[in-house]
C-alpha cells in the first residue's frame, strides 16, 4: 500500500470508562472520524493502570500496524478507590503515576506519530455510590464508600502532575465534571461511577474541545451546510479521507478518482 494512502487509527486506552462506552462517548467519536481514521477501542473494565500494562504487552496492543495519530490514555478510577475498602483495584498514588509514565512511554516507543492525550478520572458521587451499593447488595451493604470524591481528586491532580511532568496535555474531567453549571453533577452518572446519557454527551464535547485546542489538525470540522463528518463539505487537515467522495469521482471516468496523485491532489481532507 501507498504509505500516504494508508488509513489512520486513534487508539483509546482506559478502563470500564472506555470499554463499555461504545453507545456513549466512544461510538460518537468514531462517528466523527469515519472515513478518517480507525477508532480503537481498548479499554479494559475494571483494570488499573498495573494490570494494564502487563495486558497491554501480551495482548499486542504496541504491535498494532498502522498510522496511529491519537492515543488517549485515560485510566484512575480503579487505582483511586480506597485501599482500607477495596483493595482489590488500589494502587498507591506514586505506582498510578509511574504507570501511567511507563503508558506514555510505550505508546512513543510504539507509536512514535502518535499524539497523546491524558485523562484524568472523573468524580465520583457518594449518594448515588451508597445507593447503588444498596440496590445491589441489600441487607449486605455497608454503606461504606469504597470511592470518594476526594481520593478521584488526589488521583486526578496525580495524573495532571505526569501530563506537566512531561509536557503532554490534560483533559482535566475531575473538575470540568465537578464544577459544571449543573445543580448536581450526578446527571453524569447513573451509578456514582459509570456515565450516564448525559455524562457521554459531556465528555464527548470535553474530548473535542480538547483535541481542538492542543491537536487543531486533528479536528474534524463537519460540513457546515449538512451537518455531517463524512462528505466532501467537511474537513479535518491532518487526517484525510480513506477515500475520494462520490461527488470527486467522474462516473464516466471512475478510475481516474483512484490514481494516488490525483487522489491526494483533490485535497482529500
Amino acid at each position: 500500500m501507498n504509505p500516504s494512502l494508508e488509513r489512520t487509527k486513534i487508539l483509546l486506552l482506559g478502563d470500564s470508562l472506555t470499554q463499555i462506552s461504545w453507545d456513549g462517548w466512544v461510538g460518537r467519536f468514531a462517528d466523527r472520524y469515519q472515513r478518517r481514521a480507525d477508532v480503537l477501542n481498548r479499554g479494559m473494565s475494571g483494570y488499573n493502570t498495573r494490570w494494564y500494562l502487563p495486558y497491554a504487552k501480551q495482548s499486542g496492543i504496541w504491535n498494532e500496524p498502522g498510522k496511529v495519530v491519537l492515543t488517549t490514555i485515560f485510566f484512575g478510577a480503579n487505582d483511586a478507590s480506597l485501599a482500607t475498602e477495596n483493595p482489590h483495584h488500589h494502587v498507591p498514588i506514586e505506582e498510578y503515576m509511574s504507570n501511567l509514565t511507563e503508558l506514555v512511554k510505550k505508546t512513543k516507543e510504539s507509536f512514535p506519530e502518535s499524539q497523546i492525550l491524558l485523562i484524568t478520572p472523573p468524580p465520583v458521587h457518594h449518594g448515588q455510590r451508597i445507593t447503588f451499593q444498596i440496590e445491589k447488595y441489600g441487607n449486605k451493604a455497608t454503606g461504606i464508600l469504597e470511592r470518594t470524591l476526594e481520593s478521584a481528586g488526589q488521583y486526578a491532580d496525580a495524573c495532571k502532575m505526569v501530563a506537566t511532568n512531561l509536557q503532554l496535555p490534560v483533559l482535566d474531567l475531575f473538575t470540568s465534571m465537578k464544577d459544571a453549571p449543573v445543580d448536581d453533577f450526578g446527571i453524569f452518572f447513573y451509578d456514582g461511577l459509570h456515565f450516564s446519557q448525559e455524562g457521554h454527551r459531556f465528555v464527548l464535547e470535553q474530548l473535542l474541545a480538547a483535541i481542538e485546542t492542543h491537536y487543531p489538525t486533528l479536528t474534524v470540522h463537519k460540513d457546515p451546510i449538512t451537518g455531517q463528518s463524512n462528505n466532501s463539505g467537511s474537513k479535518c487537515d491532518g487526517i484525510p479521507s480513506s477515500g475520494p467522495y462520490h461527488d470527486q469521482i467522474d462516473s464516466k471516468k471512475p478510475e481516474e478518482a483512484f490514481e494516488p496523485k490525483k487522489w491526494l491532489a483533490a485535497g482529500r481532507t
